[in-house]
């Protein structure tokens, strides 16, 4: 079977050189005529439509799909909430290419909320079935937690399926169940591990969701979809974006406005809070000097934060399977969720990791002494979001204390559901993993209550609060 592939991939590529030199033209339109000025690729060359909404380009050999950046003017094409923005190319037909792609114009909705889901990863049919009843369930009611019109927009950062192609027509069948389309990006899961190299791999992804990198406008922002994991085998790839990617997003790029906000989906966080990124990330937020950027990802499935610089960030989403949905938390403690990014014109002006079927205040949990295997006599914090933006006061009594005690170790909930040779029942092999986001606190005296407080990098404040024995209990 992996010879087979492998050879599936040589004749793809040495076909696609029958392509070379031939040209694909089309029209983008709307119900008014031509669209004058929208961006279409085939993912190696970038050109704009004519005036009259014409355009032209010269075929790359290796290009699988021809594309449009949808306008933030025009409706997201979708089907079922999958978006639909692209067109296959023939990679045995050495004839030139009409390519035309009918947009629907809308008004621009500068303010809007991306929820942004990374790693459901289901691998069996009831994992699958846990994310359509928790997740998608949710997702499908998320507008009850905001204002009245609210407008949403969803992207998923890859790693949709956990080498199951089977699943995909059941994931693509999910999303039809929401009020709002939902991008997807591809992640190391979703190559096909029988075949092994990059190009080829990618297949059962494109067959579903169409090219791998791409762009978009929305509101006042630029999406960027990026594929930063080169494939070999299932084990063995490097977290990079490719030469080609990188020439394109350049020329991508140089059609967008600098009061836009860059917004970049990909699988691996392009640096994480230890300075290690993927290989190229210095090239990469290079090319978004002069914007306003930000970037959201998952493939780690823990929360971190990286400020780059004071217009760069780098979220890095926890998972929504948690660890293989084995249970509500991974084994790092965090729950399982997404993240949620309020966009007011070119500013994010909000954010916060969302846990599953938890209120959006869920954000610490607090434990009494005796619960912690670290500190056994201290009252202890988890903080899955936390990062050096945030602050933090602990309280006793109603009196401030200061702030608590960083420390790694693990958190006692992950402990208990993760220790021990049987458990979870779902994957017994899964153990609690270390976090680097708990703190503790030395209670002066027996029978007090001990409240922390917390207010993230938005001004959001989270509290919680926990009885401390007395000496009599």
């Amino acid at each position: 079977m992996k010879k087979f592939f492998s050879i599936i991939s040589i004749t793809l590529l040495l076909c696609s050189q029958l392509a070379w030199g031939a040209s694909i033209r089309g029209a983008v339109t709307d119900n008014a005529g031509g669209i004058a000025g929208v961006v279409v690729s085939d993912g190696y060359t970038v050109v704009a439509t004519d005036k009259a909404g014409k355009y032209e380009m010269k075929r790359h050999p290796l290009a699988k799909f021809v594309f449009v950046s949808v306008p933030a003017d025009c409706k997201i094409p979708h089907e079922g909430n999958i978006p639909r923005f692209y067109q296959p190319l023939d990679s045995l037909s050495t004839a030139d290419t009409e390519a035309n792609f009918a947009l629907t114009k809308t008004a621009v909705r500068d303010t809007f909320t991306l929820i942004a889901l990374a790693d459901p990863q289901p691998k069996k049919s009831r994992d699958m079935q846990r994310f359509v009843n928790e997740t998608i369930a949710e997702l499908a009611g998320v507008e009850k937690e905001f204002p009245a019109g609210t407008t949403f927009l969803g992207m998923t950062a890859g790693d949709l399926c956990w080498n199951a192609p089977n699943l995909y027509p059941a994931y693509v069948k999910a999303f039809s169940k929401l009020a709002f389309p939902t991008y997807q990006v591809i992640g190391n899961h979703d190559h096909d591990e029988n075949v092994h190299d990059d190009l080829g791999a990618a297949h059962y992804f494109e067959q579903y969701f169409g090219p791998t990198y791409y762009s978009f406008n929305f509101g006042k922002c630029h999406f960027v979809a990026l594929d930063n994991i080169i494939h070999r085998s299932r084990s063995d790839y490097d977290e990079a974006v490719s030469k080609e990617q990188m020439e394109w997003l350049k020329k991508d790029l140089a059609f967008v406005n600098k009061d836009k906000l860059i917004i970049i989906g990909l699988h691996a966080p392009s640096i994480k809070y230890n300075g290690k990124g993927i290989k190229n990330y210095r090239e990469l937020h290079q090319l978004l000097e002069g914007y306003e950027a930000f970037l959201f990802s998952g493939h780690t499935h823990r929360l971190g934060y990286v400020k780059v610089n004071d217009h760069l960030r780098d979220f890095n989403l926890a998972a929504v399977f948690g660890d293989s949905w084995a249970a509500d938390i991974a084994p790092c403690g965090s729950p399982n969720g997404y993240g949620v990014f309020q966009l007011q014109g070119n500013r994010l002006a909000n954010y916060y990791y969302k846990g599953t079927k938890q209120p959006k205040t869920y954000q610490l949990r607090l434990y009494p002494p005796g619960q912690s295997i670290d500190h056994e006599h201290s009252v202890v914090a988890y903080i899955w979001g936390w990062n050096e933006e945030w602050k933090m006061e602990v309280f006793e009594d109603g009196v401030s204390c200061g702030k608590m005690t960083n420390f790694k170790g693990t958190d006692p909930l992950a402990y208990k559901t993760f220790f021990g040779p049987e458990k979870p029942e779902a994957k017994p092999k899964l153990e609690p993993a270390p976090s680097q986001c708990l703190f503790y606190y030395n209670p002066k005296k027996a029978g007090c209550t001990v409240r922390v407080v917390v207010t993230d990098a938005f001004g959001n404040v989270y509290e919680e609060e926990v009885k401390v024995k007395s000496e009599e209990e």
